[in-house]
């Protein structure tokens, strides 16, 4: 009876030593701060499209967490992006018209700091009418961190 009283206990005290509060090494940890610390609260990368004049946007991915971010290419195109009608017809895809060296390389993101590519469309003489460009980053694995907005020429 002594030693089932002592396994219960045991069980009782290794169930409140649970894993709370442990992240899995595969998951990435969510970073909070409390009032006045002034640290980084998101703990994501945030990827962004802003029209920065007529025909021209400015792609970035802005490192959010408390962590550096290394993404590795296979090549010297660091992002893609492609312009499409509202209805999703694709018209242009940046890649099918660039070239890229075939050299390995990184790119690394310092927490708080980001990359960002400029986005010309001026040259595709696009009719009026509502367009969709999307943008991503193009690393050998991991997220592509695309993100869409919507345009209109008139």
């Amino acid at each position: 009876m002594k030693k089932a009283w002592m396994l219960f206990l045991l069980g009782i005290l290794l169930v409140g030593c649970g894993t709370r509060g442990k992240v899995p090494a595969n998951e990435p940890a969510e970073e909070t701060s409390g009032k006045g610390s002034g640290g980084i609260v998101a703990g994501e990368i945030e990827a962004s499209l802003t029209e920065q004049d007529t025909f021209l946007f400015e792609y970035e991915v802005k490192n959010q967490t408390e962590k550096e971010v290394t993404l590795e290419f296979t090549s010297s195109q660091r992002f893609d992006y492609s312009v499409s009608t509202k209805d999703g017809k694709e018209l242009f895809l940046f890649s099918s018209v660039a070239s890229f060296l075939q050299v390995l390389g990184t790119e690394t993101i310092k927490q708080g700091e980001s990359l960002t590519y400029e986005i010309d469309l001026t040259d595709l003489n696009l009719e009026k009418g509502q367009y969709l460009l999307s943008a991503w980053m193009t690393p050998q694995d991991g997220p592509k961190y695309k993100t869409t907005t919507h345009f209109t020429v008139e």
